[in-house]
């Protein structure tokens, strides 16, 4: 369950690894300074504004670049989780700094093979997941790629916008000016494995949510850059970089490669 939980972020753009079940709230937007002329101050206008009718467009750029790079730093109760890695059209490349473990997991998808390298766990080898394995941690490595697409987190979410609405002044991220949008969604609505997230967290006894904000930064090519959001206590940062740039992403080789599963 826990697991699960902290997979519902992250599926709404990524991967989860810790346990959290204390108090969310909704972070408040920003409030602009009182101008104290009396003159006119002309505002510059963005060419793309978002909104709940234009959001899936963020999915279809996105997949339209293909490729892009990305941080992510999950926390909760004074730990964290860190993530980076680097997506090409289907193919995922990952590693996860997790708290309780010495080596970070390393997770690759190549032509839809899933490779995971546990450190000792696997002997230091990557082990080729069966894909039609039962085994429920063989099935949460696979999540955890699978989580990494943008596009399917737009689409997860795009059905369950109650408001978008801007806010705080633009940023600078990654070269690119972007604006801040504070995106509400029904969590009854969300699709996917988020959606499964809250059923199995249900089924435990956690009280969901039935709202929860989601911030962007987006800028006007339609490209997320930043997502940070809250829920129940767990924080969540992301960072997406190098949209369209060249990735390179390769199965390991043939002797660092093991069809033996995790030795715990």
């Amino acid at each position: 369950m826990s697991r699960r939980l902290l997979a519902v972020p992250v599926a709404l753009v990524m991967a989860g690894s810790l346990a959290a079940c204390g108090g969310g709230s909704t972070p408040e937007a920003e409030q602009p300074a009182t101008l104290m002329s009396m003159e006119p101050v002309p505002v510059e206008q963005a060419a793309f504004v978002l909104t709940a009718g234009n959001f899936s467009e963020l999915g279809s750029e996105a997949s339209a670049a293909k490729s892009y790079s990305f941080q992510a730093t999950i926390g909760a109760a004074g730990q964290s989780l860190d993530m980076v890695g680097a997506v090409n059209g289907t193919d995922v490349q990952l590693s996860e700094t997790v708290p309780g473990l010495d080596t970070p997991i390393e997770i690759r998808v190549v032509d839809g093979v899933v490779y995971v390298n546990l450190g000792p766990g696997t002997s230091n080898l990557f082990w080729q997941v069966d894909p039609n394995s039962t085994n429920p941690f063989a099935a949460s490595m696979t999540e955890a790629t699978n989580q990494a697409s943008v596009t399917d987190s737009i689409e997860a979410v795009k059905s369950a916008i109650v408001s978008v609405t801007p806010t705080g002044a633009p940023e600078d991220i990654d070269g690119v000016s972007t604006q801040a949008y504070a995106v509400v969604v029904d969590t009854t609505k969300i699709s996917g494995q988020a959606a499964e997230g809250f059923a199995a967290a249900a089924e435990q006894g956690v009280q969901i949510p039935t709202q929860i904000t989601y911030t962007y930064w987006v800028g006007d090519d339609k490209l997320p850059r930043k997502m940070t959001m809250e829920l129940m206590g767990t924080m969540t940062e992301m960072r997406f970089t190098n949209w369209g740039g060249a990735v390179a992403i390769e199965a390991p080789p043939a002797d660092q490669i093991t069809t033996t599963g995790p030795s715990f």
